[in-house]
């Protein structure tokens, strides 16, 4: 710090205040008096020796100390007062620049807002907007007033005074979210609720025809909706033409192929499955899951088969690996069905098989395909289950046995010319059957007379024609001509949602497993199949080929559909939900969220709206797995579907049966995961008191036909439903005097035979089962594709496998809710072949809604027993 200056014109310092901030007292002009031990003591001295000097000493002391004390307190006055003021100037000036450095910072920050409050938002470098995040609906409520909602239920009074909706009921039909799932137990009434649903959407809220489109899977059903449609719209005043109601109820099928033929140079595209001759219809009957080749689709494929097998080398080459191995019998479970029946007959076949022999090879010769060129004839003795049985040829080259067949050119009624004769197929049938589970040779079994001379050339690799032949892919039932084998299989993979070729190459298999070369060459013609079908004029296209190009992988495709096509969509009623497969489920969430992104309004003439689906199903009643759909989609609709606002609605109220027959389906269904508390209630007054329990008991042919005609004397409708096709044939057999009646008598529609699958949506006063729902195989390549597609559980690596078990017992409980009072079981109690999973398992017989005949219960241990435990 700087000496306080002593300049005189400076300005004159003033005091600091005290340490306690208070300013210091005025100074007294006396001069201090000595004071203390030495001062009294030097006074005293000199006044007791009295020296004169005392006095003026005092004086001069007084004198002294107080010029003193001026002069000091003068200069003492200056020098404070200039270092003062040093200080508080700088004090001062300190304090001063703080204060008007922050009012002079709040003023120009003040002035500052006021500039930038005059521009919208916070300043921010330019750049380009964030993408918004497509959803499939948007946050919204149909405008269902209880004002509206009470009309409604007035109206629906009114008119169907007869059949009130219940709770549930109104549930779904008042429903103002934007996705609604509506599970509808069996016989629960919800193709009336649905058309009372499109009443509601049409004549209260307004939404025009232009904006609604109601789907189902098959034609028939189709036709049943519309015609319901035009029956309840004609009762609030509405003529609907069946034309304009046929516009309104589509099939899935026939609405992606308005969508295919919305793109430019796809105007004229075909369906491939609809390519029968002389079809004028967009629709076939029946359903597309359970499709059928016919002579145009097959003519088509055969073309381009025998292309290929000219024209690539791999594709012929594993073609004839194929071929060999189906011309050698397939090896058969010993404990398969089948061959236990033919096992406990082995003694007799075995007598009759010399006859056999010789009867067939007399057919040959005469019709001039025998001997063969390449194959010794013989009647080698093969020794099986102890007995002689004999071959007809053998083909030393590749150490092969020949048993001959009965060519399909010959008449079926053939018999065996001996004692205990019987149908000349039937005994090679058994023969067959005997050789497939005991032979552990080299057998060729020769069924055709033109395809015997192939046969060999095929052995040994030389075969040059391109060889027609059936093939069975591991766990599949049956075997199927080559065509159809290609494209079930490839149906199946794209059902799920998946390419075909591309799933094909990530497919893994075992050296030895001669699959590999089916799927190899499956690939290779599924490629080229689709290529040859776009190249057609006009163009052709399978369905699963246009549910995937309007997918979600070929979303880009939808910039191309005109809204015209897209807005039907828009609110969007399903049947069946059940029955979906994952390319159906990922074309409808493609749809929505491309209405979405075009913000594309559905057409109203009330209150805004904008799109919706409703989907109506049963997950117990999900029984086309085989096919590719699945319960998942309607259990999880809630993701499948996300939504702001979701209604889920549970239609538990049985019209159709009594409650023994609800509970007796219930029991199995119940044991395949599903929605929890779930339980129809039987409310069918006609029949609500007909408490009559679910027959089971072993199959009696007496006792089946004895109960059909005691329902057809009793003007009951009645449905004998089977699994198989052998089942059916006996079944036509026993039957055919009451069969042949009810023709006669113009009433043949009073009795239907059915299989299990095509049962579902009919009902009869009594119900007929004829056999098990079991599965008895496992397909590891089907549990490969449901893995890609990411269908089965965590865990599993079975999937497909797994869900064909919950399947069969579906698969009872559709058929058990056919009946409406009286339902019969003819089932087999012993498992001859170990089933993965059968719906008899389940029969608890102390359950009040089971009447069992004859049951044995199955052993659900392997032979060890639990202890009971002792105290």
């Amino acid at each position: 710090m700087d000496s306080p200056t002593t300049d005189s014109n400076s300005p004159s310092p003033q005091p600091h205040p005290s340490a306690d901030g208070k300013a210091p007292s005025s100074h007294k002009k006396t001069a201090p008096a000595r004071s203390g031990l030495a001062g009294a003591l030097t006074n005293w001295i000199l006044d007791a020796i009295g020296f004169e000097q005392r006095s003026a000493w005092k004086a001069g002391h007084l004198i002294g100390v107080g010029e003193g004390f001026e002069s000091g307190r003068d200069h003492g006055l200056k020098l404070g007062h200039a270092e003062g003021r040093t200080e508080g100037h700088l004090a001062g000036r300190n304090e001063g620049l703080e204060e008007g450095f922050a009012e002079g910072h709040s003023l120009g920050l003040d002035e500052g807002k006021l500039i930038v409050e005059l521009r919208p938002g916070v300043a921010e470098e330019p750049g380009a907007p964030a993408a918004k995040e497509l959803v499939l609906f948007k946050d919204w409520r149909f405008a269902i007033t209880p004002e509206m909602e009470a009309e409604i239920r007035r109206d629906v009074a009114h008119y169907l005074p007869g059949q009130r909706p219940s709770d549930d009921q109104w549930k779904m039909i008042l429903s103002t979210t934007p996705t609604t799932a509506v599970v509808a137990g069996a016989g629960s009434g919800k193709s009336t609720t649905m058309v009372l649903r499109l009443i509601v959407l049409y004549h209260y809220l307004k939404i025009d025809l232009a904006s609604l489109t109601v789907v189902t899977f098959t034609k028939e059903s189709k036709l049943d909706f519309a015609k319901k449609v035009r029956e309840v719209f004609d009762l609030w005043g509405y003529e609907v033409s069946q034309e304009r109601s046929l516009e309104i109820v589509r099939t899935f099928h026939s609405r992606i192929l308005s969508f295919a033929k919305s793109i430019d140079g796809l105007s004229g595209v075909k369906a491939f499955e609809f390519l029968d001759k002389n079809l004028n219809e967009e629709e076939k009957d029946g359903s597309a899951l359970n499709m059928k080749l016919g002579e145009t689709q097959l003519d088509l494929m055969n073309a381009l088969y025998q292309d290929l097998y000219e024209g690539n080398a791999t594709f012929r080459k594993l073609i004839g690996e194929l071929y060999q191995r189906s011309l050698l019998l397939d090896e058969m479970d010993k404990e398969h069905p089948d061959v236990l029946d033919r096992k406990d007959k082995a003694w007799a076949m075995a007598k009759l098989d010399g006859a056999l022999c010789t009867t067939l090879e007399g057919l040959w010769s005469a019709a001039g395909h025998w001997p063969i060129e390449g194959i010794v004839p013989t009647k080698k003795k093969i020794r099986l289950l102890g007995k002689d049985f004999q071959v007809n040829g053998y083909i030393p080259e590749y150490d092969t046995y020949v048993i001959l067949g009965v060519d399909e050119s010959e008449p079926g009624d053939l018999r065996l010319d001996v004692k205990y004769g019987s149908y000349l197929r039937k005994h090679v049938r058994d023969k067959r059957t005997i050789f497939q589970a005991f032979c552990q040779r080299r057998v060729v079994n020769l069924k055709s007379y033109q395809q015997a001379a192939q046969t060999i050339d095929a052995l040994s690799g030389r075969a040059i024609a391109c060889p027609a032949f059936w093939y069975k892919v591991r766990g599949e039932i049956s075997s199927s001509y080559i065509m159809e084998a290609f494209y079930s299989t490839a149906s199946f993979i794209e059902n799920l949602g998946l390419d075909a070729v591309k799933a094909i190459k990530k497919m893994r298999f075992y050296p030895d497993d001669p699959d590999a070369a089916f799927f190899h060459a499956l690939g290779i013609y599924w490629d080229a199949f689709n290529e040859r079908l776009l190249g057609m004029s006009p163009p052709v296209m399978t369905f699963n080929s246009m549910f995937a190009m309007f997918s979600e992988r070929g979303y880009k495709n939808f910039w191309a559909v005109p809204d015209s096509v897209l807005r039907p969509m828009s609110t969007l009623l399903i049947d069946e939900f059940q029955d979906v497969g994952a390319n159906t489920i990922s074309w409808v969430r493609a749809t929505f969220r491309e209405i979405e992104r075009r913000g594309l309004n559905v057409k109203t003439f009330g209150a805004p709206a904008h799109a919706s689906v409703m989907a109506v199903g049963d997950d117990w009643q999900s029984i086309y797995g085989w096919r590719g759909s699945s319960p998942r989609f309607l259990k999880e609709f809630d993701k499948e579907f996300e939504s702001p606002a979701h209604t889920e609605v549970f239609m538990q109220e049985n019209h159709r049966s009594h409650q023994m027959v609800v509970d007796a389906a219930e029991s199995i269904a119940k044991k395949t995961p599903g929605f929890e508390n779930k339980h129809g209630v039987a409310v069918n007054n006609a029949v609500i008191d007909n408490q009559v329990p679910v027959a089971v008991g072993e199959f009696d042919e007496k006792h089946l036909v004895d109960m059909v005609e005691h329902h057809y004397e009793a003007g009951h409708t009645i449905l004998v439903l089977y699994r198989k096709r052998a089942t059916k044939e006996e079944a036509e057999k026993a039957l055919v005097e009451v069969l042949q009646r009810a023709q006669d008598e113009k009433q043949k529609e009073r009795i239907k035979l059915l299989t299990y699958h095509s049962s579902k949506g009919l009902q009869a006063d009594a119900v007929f089962l004829l056999g098990d729902c079991e599965v008895t195989s496992s397909s590891p390549s089907k549990n490969d594709f449901y893995a890609q597609a990411g269908m089965g559980s965590p865990g599993d690596p079975c999937g497909y496998d797994t869900a064909q078990q919950h399947e069969a017992l579906r698969t009872a409980y559709v058929a058990i809710t056919r009946a409406v009072t009286f339902c019969y079981w003819y089932i087999t109690w012993d498992e001859k072949v170990p089933a993965y999973e059968k719906a008899s398992r389940h029969i608890v017989a102390d359950d009040p809604f089971w009447e069992v005949v004859g049951h044995r219960a199955v052993s659900r241990s392997d032979g060890i027993k639990r202890k009971v435990a002792k105290g």
